[in-house]
C-alpha cells in the first residue's frame, strides 16, 4: 500500500511502524530511545511527526501506517516539537564534545545541529552527575552525558537477558547504574556501546585512541566463528605510523546478526595489526623442497571460497594431499550468534570437498617429508621435528620452520564465505592496501 510523506508517495506493508518506513526510506527522522532490533519504548519523544487529521503530533515509532495516511515530518509546528524536546535532554547535558568519544558519530550533537536551541533558558546550575564509571567489561559510563533512552537497559533486560543494568533515581538524578557490587557481565557487553547514540557509553578498548571522523570503513564478516556476522571494519593511517584497523562495528543483517556482535568478535580486528615476518629464500631453495616424495598441505577453514580453490588448484597441480580440520571448541558457543566451530568458511571446506579427517591427517602427516600450512592455527602452534615446514600465514609463526611467506588477512581481501546456516555472503577488501601479497597472487609465483 502507498501512503504520504512530506507530500511524497511512499510504499511500505500494511502493519508496519511509522519509523521504519521514515528509515527504510531514508526519510530524516530524530530519535533517541528507537532502535530496529530493540523496538519502540517511547519515552524520549523526538520522533513527532503530524498527522492529517490527528489534533496533536504523534510519535512515529507508536504509529502504525494505514491506507491513506499521511504524515508531515517537517514544519514549522513539528519543529518547535522538536526543538523543545530537545532542550530537556540538553539542560544538563555537559559541553564537551572536544573530549567525547562520540563526537562525530553523536545523534544529541546532530540533532542540535539540525533543531536545537542555541539559547539555554536554564537559570538554575546542571545536576551533576557520575563521571567515568567502569560498568564491567571495558564499558565506562559518564552518567551526565546520559539521555534515558534506556536502549542499554532495554538490551541487557530484553536481549541477553541478563539484567545488569537499569536507571536509579527520579527526575534531573535519574540515571543508568548497576546494582551494587554487581557488575555488566555477559559476552556481548560492548554492544551497549554501539547502541548508546550519545557518548555516555563508551569503549575502554577504543576510548581515546582515534576520531571517528578518520576512519574508513569497508564491510566485512566477522571470521570469529562460523555465524558469520556482518561488520563495518574501521580503520585509518595517520602520520608517521602504518595502516592499522581500530575497531569493528556491527552491520545490520536481519537474517543472521540484526544489528549485534559477541564481544569476542568484535575484540578480535586486534589480529589484523600484526605484522608477518616473512623468510627470505631463494626459488632454487624452495623448488628443491617441492621435490619432495611425500607432501601434505593443511589449509585453514576459514579462508574464503576463492581462496580454498586457489589452494585446492595449487595442490592438485603439484600432487599435494590437502586437508583441513575446523576450528571447533565445545566451551565457546551459546544459544545466539557464538557457534562452538571457530572456522569461519568450513561449510566451504566441506563444498568443496576437501578432506577434514583428523585420523586420515595425521596418517598422511606422519609419512609426509614436507607440510605446508596455508594459514592454520593447528600447525602454527603445533612444533614437527624431522620435517620440513612451511607456511603462508597471516600471523607470525614462533616455531621452527623451514620457510615463511606473509599472506594478506581478510580485511584486504573481498570473497566468499558460508555460514552455519548455508548462506552465502561476500566480503570486500578495504581501499588501503596490505604490505603483504594476497595468497592468490603469491601461489601463482610459487614452483
Amino acid at each position: 500500500m502507498k501512503i504520504i510523506v512530506d507530500n511524497i508517495p511512499i510504499e511500505c506493508q500494511e502493519g508496519e511502524l511509522l519509523i521504519d518506513v521514515l528509515i527504510n526510506n531514508s526519510v530524516e527522522i530524530p530519535h533517541f530511545c528507537y532502535q530496529q532490533d530493540l523496538g519502540a519504548d517511547g519515552n524520549c519523544r523526538m520522533c513527532m511527526v503530524e498527522i492529517k487529521g490527528q489534533k496533536r503530533p504523534q510519535i512515529a515509532c507508536n504509529t502504525f501506517v494505514c491506507e491513506g495516511l499521511e504524515a508531515s515530518t517537517k514544519g514549522k509546528n513539528i519543529n518547535e516539537v522538536q526543538r523543545s524536546i530537545l532542550e530537556l535532554e540538553l539542560l544538563n547535558h555537559p559541553v564537551d564534545c572536544p573530549i567525547c568519544d562520540q563526537a562525530g558519530e553523536c545523534k544529541l550533537q546532530d540533532y542540535y545541529m539540525n533543531y536545537g536551541l542555541y539559547e539555554s533558558h536554564l537559570s538554575t546550575p546542571k545536576t551533576k552527575k557520575g563521571k567515568h564509571i567502569e560498568l564491567g567489561s571495558g564499558v565506562m559510563l559518564d552518567q551526565e552525558r546520559c539521555v534515558l533512552c534506556m536502549r542499554c537497559v532495554r538490551f541487557t533486560t530484553s536481549i541477553t537477558k541478563t539484567g545488569e543494568l537499569g536507571v536509579i533515581g527520579r527526575g534531573d538524578n535519574a540515571r543508568v547504574a548497576v546494582a551494587p557490587n554487581h557488575a555488566l557481565n555477559n559476552p556481548y557487553a560492548l554492544n551497549v556501546v554501539e547502541l548508546c547514540p550519545v557518548g555516555a557509553l563508551t569503549s575502554k578498548d577504543f576510548r581515546f585512541k582515534q576520531r571517528v571522523w578518520f576512519l574508513d570503513s569497508s564491510k566485512s564478516i566477522c571470521h570469529g566463528c562460523s555465524r558469520g556476522c556482518n561488520i563495518f571494519i574501521d580503520y585509518n593511517e595517520t602520520k608517521y605510523s602504518d595502516e592499522k584497523v581500530y575497531r569493528f562495528r556491527s552491520r545490520r543483517n536481519k537474517e543472521i546478526n540484526l544489528s549485534f556482535l559477541c564481544d569476542f568478535g568484535r575484540l578480535s580486528y586486534k589480529e589484523l595489526n600484526e605484522k608477518v615476518i616473512s623468510t627470505p629464500l631463494p626459488m632454487e631453495i624452495l623448488k628443491d623442497l617441492f621435490k619432495s616424495e611425500k607432501k601434505v598441505a593443511m589449509v585453514s577453514p576459514s579462508m574464503s571460497l576463492q581462496q580454498l580453490q586457489s589452494v585446492q588448484t595449487f595442490c592438485k597441480n603439484h600432487e599435494i594431499e590437502l586437508f583441513s580440520l575446523p576450528y571447533i571448541d565445545e566451551s565457546f558457543g551459546d544459544d545466539w550468534l557464538k557457534t562452538n566451530d571457530k572456522s569461519a568458511n568450513f561449510a566451504g571446506v566441506k563444498e568443496l570437498n576437501i578432506n577434514s579427517s583428523k585420523e586420515e591427517f595425521e596418517n598422511s602427516l606422519e609419512n609426509a617429508n614436507l607440510i605446508i600450512n596455508f594459514d592454520h592455527t593447528l600447525l602454527k602452534e603445533r612444533e614437527i621435528k624431522d620435517k620440513k615446514v612451511i607456511h603462508f600465514t597471516t600471523t607470525n609463526i614462533k616455531i621452527p620452520s623451514e620457510a615463511v611467506f606473509a599472506i594478506a588477512n581478510f580485511a584486504h581481501e573481498s570473497g566468499t564465505l558460508i555460514n552455519c546456516d548455508g548462506l552465502r555472503q561476500e566480503f570486500y577488501a578495504s581501499k588501503y592496501k596490505s604490505e603483504a601479497p594476497r595468497l592468490t597472487e603469491l601461489l601463482e609465483k610459487r614452483p
